[in-house]
């Protein structure tokens, strides 16, 4: 678990500062650094910390199996003794996660967090997993950037840019967008989509035709660590794409693929990808 979490980390921006730390007894010492570390990665790629990633330098904590208070209150004293030594590492820790591949119930997390430790269950390590690899397939295609939705929580998108391998006068803007929240009252719809359409037109889309006058086809994928109603979010889509996308320039891919953690994470390995990206 130790290697494929580490590989993980890597994958999401991170720099593994100490690993198997004899001292302190944490299993990773890492902190966020913004660009992955990735053979296949060819492209340049810049990325924002996880939504729920502490900030500064992170004791992690690696649990195959489930967690239990104990293991809450051991990860805070190692921390906190951490803090204390003459390490000039361990004495830098700001902040505290504990993995465990078993899901754990939105108020579980929520109690866990109101000790000071961020919790990465099973659901957010596929969440999060998925997000390497879509660093990775995007990295190996060309520069990719990540930015954060404004005015809208816990929300990013990724993008890369090629030229199209059957049009050369026609760029391919690929897209994922990462919804971060396990709040257990949120449902992704209509609303939230549309938003997210606007905000990616705006700060990319546009800058994008504007600064290359080419035509340019627009790819989407959505990934909600909760629910999405999957209708509504194609409705609104199609809706946005046929009549207020407002540049003749941008054309909409026929339909977003959809991923939603919340009820069956597994189902999203089922789920056929956009050729685009």
């Amino acid at each position: 678990m130790e290697d494929a979490f580490i590989s993980l980390l890597y994958g999401l921006g991170y720099t593994v500062l100490r690993r198997c730390d004899i001292k302190s007894g944490l299993d990773v010492i890492a902190k966020f650094y913004g660009e992955p570390i990735n053979p296949t990665t060819a492209y340049p790629c810049k990325l924002i910390k996880p939504s729920f990633a502490p900030n500064g330098v992170t004791g992690f904590s690696l649990k195959r199996g489930d967690i239990a208070s104990k293991d809450i209150s051991e990860l805070i004293e190692k921390v906190q003794k951490a803090r204390e030594s003459e390490d000039d590492l361990l004495k830098s820790l700001e902040s505290k996660v504990i993995a465990t591949n078993f899901f754990k119930g939105e108020s579980e997390i929520d109690e866990i967090s109101g000790k000071g430790v961020n919790c990465w269950d099973g659901r957010r390590l596929i969440f999060y997993s998925a997000k390497a690899k879509v660093v990775q397939e995007l990295g190996s295609r060309g520069p990719t950037n990540e930015i954060a939705v404004e005015g809208f929580n816990n929300t990013s998108y990724l993008i890369e840019t090629e030229t199209s391998k059957r049009l050369s006068n026609v760029l391919l803007a690929n897209m994922a967008v990462f919804v971060d929240d396990h709040l257990k009252e949120l449902l992704i719809s209509s609303d939230h989509i549309e938003k997210i359409l606007r905000f990616v037109y705006e700060k990319s889309l546009k800058r994008i035709v504007e600064s290359t006058q080419l035509e340019t086809q627009a790819l989407l994928e959505i990934h909600v660590l909760g629910i999405a109603n999957e209708k509504l979010v194609r409705d609104a889509y199609n809706r946005y794409a046929i009549e207020n996308a407002s540049d003749p320039k941008i054309f909409f891919s026929a339909e977003p693929v959809i991923f939603q953690y919340g009820a069956a994470p597994w189902a999203t390995l089922l789920t056929k990808r956009m050729r685009g990206i």
